[in-house]
C-alpha cells in the first residue's frame, strides 16, 4: 500500500490573501503588510545550491516512475520546483487541469504524446512542451521508457507527488507490479486541495 511521505518536505512561508480564487486554497507568497504585487523584501536571501541526479534521499516512486526533486519550493522560496522523472510505458497522466501552476516538460529520452486542449504534441528528445494553468492536458508514453524534466511554477505541486508516492529504495524504476495510480479515490478527494481537477468525462 502506498503511504504518504509529505512529512519529508518542510513548508515554505506563504500568506493567504484576498486574491484567492474560486479554486480556493490558492496561496500568494507575500510579506506581512506588503502592498499587493510588491516584491517580498523580508524573504530569506536565496542561496545557490546543487542537487544531482543520483540523490536517493530526494527521490520517490510515483505511478511507475522514479522522480527526483532537483529543486522544491523549500529551496526556491516557492518560485518553482524542478523534477526529473524516469518511467516506463503505462505511466500515463489522465486528462486533468492545474488551476495554480504552469508546467514545462522537457523530454530527454523517449517519446511522449501530449494532449493540450485540442492540440496534440509529440515530444521527442530535445522537445519542450508548455502546459499553461487552466488548460486541460494529458500525456501518453509511446516508448518503452522515458526521461524528462518537469518545471512547475510557482512551486507547490511537488507536494502532491510526495503525498502519493513512497520513498525510492534505489535509483531505479519501481517494481513493475506497483499499481499505476493505486490510490485513485484518495487522489480524487485530495485534488481540490492542490487546485487540481481531473477531467473524467
Amino acid at each position: 500500500m502506498i503511504t504518504s511521505s509529505t512529512e519529508r518536505l518542510a513548508p515554505y512561508p506563504v500568506k493567504t490573501t484576498a486574491a484567492q480564487n474560486e479554486h480556493n486554497g490558492d496561496l500568494e507568497i507575500s510579506s506581512p503588510g506588503a502592498a499587493p504585487g510588491a516584491a517580498n523584501m523580508n524573504q530569506p536571501k536565496s542561496v545557490g545550491f546543487s542537487r544531482g541526479q543520483q540523490s536517493l534521499d530526494h527521490s520517490v516512486w510515483y505511478n511507475g516512475a522514479l522522480m527526483t526533486f532537483l529543486a522544491t519550493g523549500e529551496d526556491t522560496h516557492g518560485q518553482f520546483a524542478l523534477i526529473e522523472a524516469v518511467g516506463r510505458r503505462g505511466s500515463d497522466a489522465p486528462p486533468h487541469i492545474h488551476h495554480r501552476e504552469d508546467e514545462i516538460f522537457y523530454v530527454l529520452e523517449g517519446e511522449i504524446v501530449f494532449s493540450v486542449s485540442d492540440r496534440t504534441i509529440k515530444g521527442t528528445p530535445g522537445t519542450m512542451i508548455f502546459l499553461p494553468r487552466d488548460v486541460r492536458h494529458s500525456f501518453t508514453i509511446e516508448s518503452e521508457q522515458y526521461r524528462m524534466l518537469i518545471l512547475v511554477t510557482p512551486a507547490g505541486f511537488e507536494v502532491w507527488f510526495r503525498e502519493f508516492s513512497v520513498p525510492a529504495l534505489a535509483m531505479t524504476l519501481p517494481p513493475p507490479n506497483e499499481p499505476a495510480y493505486g490510490e485513485v479515490q484518495r487522489m480524487l478527494e485530495a485534488a481540490p486541495r492542490y487546485g487540481l481537477e481531473f477531467v473524467l468525462s
